[in-house]
């Protein structure tokens, strides 16, 4: 079973693979199934064991993205973790991937695919148990999920498409001081 799992696993990188090469060569309202398949020197048929149209291969690009950065999260210790490592860690996550997402980007897919993610997002809030998390009922954890992705989703966007986007940790400093810049000014007022 384990090389047929393998087997599978190879086939699925290879669809995606193939999607990603032709993006990057023409629009993805012009991709098709066929041209996808051919691509990834598999069948039709195979692709349509993994994935039902070529907007499914975007529905498993996002669920990937979102469990590999769960992943990320859970390997730091919630009771030590402080927000700007968070934040550094965000803005590394997504450079790790800004090939594949200033494709996304290029192609106005990247945006279409906030409304999956904000769905996912509570889970992913109350997976990573962090020190600055307060919001308690599902109203809460929602609005909060909406409003703080919402907002990286735009700055990631607007980063990743420039030509050449500043390195993560600069994105990383720039958003943190902004952030205390405006904490420090509330405090005042």
């Amino acid at each position: 079973m384990e090389g047929h799992a393998k087997i599978a696993q190879q086939s699925r990188t290879w669809i995606i693979d193939a999607f990603f090469e032709l993006l990057s060569e023409q629009s993805y309202e012009a991709l098709t199934v066929k041209a996808i398949a051919d691509r990834a020197q598999l069948s039709r048929r195979t692709f349509y064991r993994f994935f039902e149209d070529k907007a499914a291969i975007l529905d498993y690009l996002g669920q990937q993205f979102l469990a590999d950065y769960a992943k990320k999260l859970q390997g730091l210790n919630p009771e030590t973790v402080t927000f700007d490592e968070i934040v550094v860690l965000f803005f590394r996550f997504m450079w790790d991937r800004r090939l594949q997402l200033r494709l996304l980007i290029q192609q106005n897919l990247f945006m279409r695919q906030l409304p999956k993610a904000i769905t996912k997002a509570p889970k992913l809030y109350q997976k990573f148990e962090a020190p600055w998390h307060h919001a308690r009922s599902v109203d809460q954890v929602e609005l909060l999920m909406t409003f703080m992705l919402g907002g990286y989703w735009g700055v990631i966007n607007g980063w990743l498409a420039q030509e050449q986007p500043a390195l993560p940790e600069e994105m990383a400093n720039n958003l943190l001081l902004t952030l205390k810049n405006r904490s420090l000014r509330d405090s005042v007022d």
